[in-house]
């Protein structure tokens, strides 16, 4: 039986190929912004008991407002490659 499951969610990018001003993350579907639809979708898993995020270096305020409300642990900061990012979202969990 696993007794604890975590989800890294991986928002660090800047979604460049999407375009528009905000990275990709922050963009909203219906007014609601796409890492806050993520993070409600994995937190509706009860099988998911951490769920940290790693987002760009610059990108804390936007990150605050998109999940404003939700309890969850401080994010990382991603590096300047996803590989990058990734390890740092794992170490973050160390």
């Amino acid at each position: 039986m696993v007794s604890a499951c975590v989800a890294l969610v991986m928002a660090a990018g800047s979604g460049l190929r999407l375009g528009g001003e905000l990275p990709k993350p922050y963009r909203e579907l219906a007014g609601v912004p796409l890492l806050r639809r993520t993070v409600q979708a994995l937190q509706a898993c009860p099988q998911i008991t951490l769920l940290p995020a790693v987002i760009g270096a610059d990108q804390r305020a936007l990150y605050e407002v998109a999940v404003a409300g939700l309890e969850l642990p401080p994010p990382a900061i991603g590096g300047a490659t996803r590989q990058d990012s990734v390890r740092r979202g794992l170490e973050a969990l160390a």
